[in-house]
């Protein structure tokens, strides 16, 4: 057999693909489906969709239905969500899964996003031997290196306890010379005079009482020497971040495709219980495992930081207050974790909530986003800065990316760590959270440590 048992199916329909079983017949018409989807090791037709949560795997192309609806928020995107989706459903071959729709969701949720039923799905375990989604890893070894005694390693992340049992923070993953942004290795174009400029602009604003909190991005690009193995990329973002949302989507109109590792989980629902994991406040990674461990402490007790993750966490609490009918329905701890990626650290909090029956998953997306951790605090104080001082559009950085079915269950992350890619062109997007007691130098650090994420899988380039 040439497909792959579904040992985990977000969708709620375990099925089992191979090219003979995937559209047979129509329920309705009787009529003789396609062939059936590739392997998912094989290229896929348009509207390619891939992404990888730490456990399971999502592969989906072409486009069964686009959704298109007239106004951007949550109650019109979700209503117009579930209509197409029974569409889908009602129409769909005998033995197909379920119908999902899949996509991505702009910065700006005002404008329209990227979200379609794709023609073509299929689920499968992350890690086991195998590469991001699927993808094989190199010479077939383990991708997602969770083994404790490389703890230590430049390859592993993971959130992880706050201290050990001395009191300590606990030991993690460090960041390696090669990814070192002020090593000799740093590609070129990594000072930004315009961003931090743009910082200390900002600053002023904050000083002045115009927001508390403005999130402010910038760019970069960068070439390789010949069109990039994007399979290749992924599996490289994955050793390095196995605890991360990896995804490689095709944009539509011929933009290139939005690929990145994100380590942040706006919200998930499964059959009413929701997740989020919001992150805010970060810290760079050092290779000398005391000096690791003593910025990890300094994070935990930084008031900057903290500050700037309760503004995170308070606006959540808020929005999600209003889709539990309980308040005992919402935990939202008092003090956030330690979250460890391959270059970071950062705070986190784990989120949970009960939802009000009929509450879809896109309701709760379009209600939160964009949070703190990605605008500012207020939001349309910091949308205005941004405006203001930011010299591009961000399109789909810091936007979503995910799934959602008719029962209103899925999972969005948010997108970072990423870059859009064009053949052997990159353009990579990094941002950071600026407060008062924020300086440019320190801004303009902290988006070189998170461009790390992405350039160090993309190998040699310009």
């Amino acid at each position: 057999m040439t497909g792959f048992t579904v040992l985990d199916d977000p969708t709620g329909t375990a099925v089992v693909l191979d090219t003979a079983h995937a559209r047979r017949h129509s329920r309705t018409s009787g009529t003789t489906a396609p062939a059936g989807a590739p392997d998912d090791d094989a290229p896929l037709g348009h509207a390619e969709f891939r992404l990888a949560s730490p456990d399971v795997g999502l592969v989906a192309h072409g486009v069964r239905e686009r959704l298109d609806v007239p106004s951007w928020d949550g109650p019109t995107v979700a209503a117009a969500a579930r209509d197409l989706l029974a569409r889908a459903a009602s129409a769909r071959w005998a033995g197909e899964p379920a119908p999902i729709l899949v996509g991505t969701i702009p910065f700006d949720s005002s404008r329209p996003a990227h979200l379609v039923v794709p023609a073509h799905q299929s689920w499968r375990p992350v890690g086991a031997g195998r590469g991001d989604q699927g993808d094989q890893g190199d010479q077939g070894g383990r991708c997602d290196q969770r083994d404790q005694s490389h703890q230590d390693d430049p390859g592993t992340s993971g959130t992880v306890p706050a201290t050990t049992p001395d009191g300590e923070p606990a030991a993690g993953p460090v960041r390696s010379a090669l990814t070192d942004p002020d090593g000799p290795t740093a590609p070129p174009g990594r000072d930004d005079v315009v961003f931090r400029a743009a910082v200390g602009r900002a600053v002023s604003q904050l000083e002045d009482g115009v927001a508390e909190k403005v999130v402010l991005a910038r760019t970069l690009d960068v070439s390789a020497p010949g069109p990039l193995d994007r399979r290749a990329v992924r599996a490289a973002m994955r050793r390095a971040n196995p605890d991360a949302y990896v995804f490689d989507v095709e944009l539509p109109g011929d933009k290139g495709h939005l690929v990145g590792a994100s380590p942040e989980l706006l919200v998930s629902v499964r059959d009413g219980v929701l997740h989020s994991h919001p992150l805010a406040g970060s810290a760079p990674r050092s290779a000398d495992p005391e000096e690791d461990r003593a910025t990890a402490q300094r994070l935990l007790t930084s008031e900057k930081d903290l500050r700037e993750h309760a503004f995170v966490t308070d606006a959540i609490r808020e929005v999600l207050r209003t889709y539990v009918a309980h308040e005992d329905d919402l935990d939202v701890p008092a003090t956030p974790e330690l979250v460890a990626t391959s270059h970071l650290w950062h705070l986190g909090t784990p989120v949970s909530a009960r939802l009000k029956p009929g509450v879809s998953v896109l309701d709760v997306v379009y209600a939160l986003h964009p949070t703190p951790a990605v605008c500012g605090h207020p939001r349309a104080a910091a949308r205005e800065l941004i405006g203001s001082l930011e010299p591009f559009d961000r399109g789909f950085y810091t936007g979503l990316v995910g799934w959602a079915d008719q029962a209103g269950n899925g999972e969005w992350a948010i997108v970072l760590r990423c870059g859009v890619v064009r053949g052997a062109d990159v353009r990579l997007f990094a941002g950071a959270g600026v407060v008062v007691g924020s300086t440019p130098e320190g801004e303009h650090a902290e988006t070189a440590v998170k461009f790390s994420t992405l350039l160090s899988a993309l190998g040699p380039v310009s």
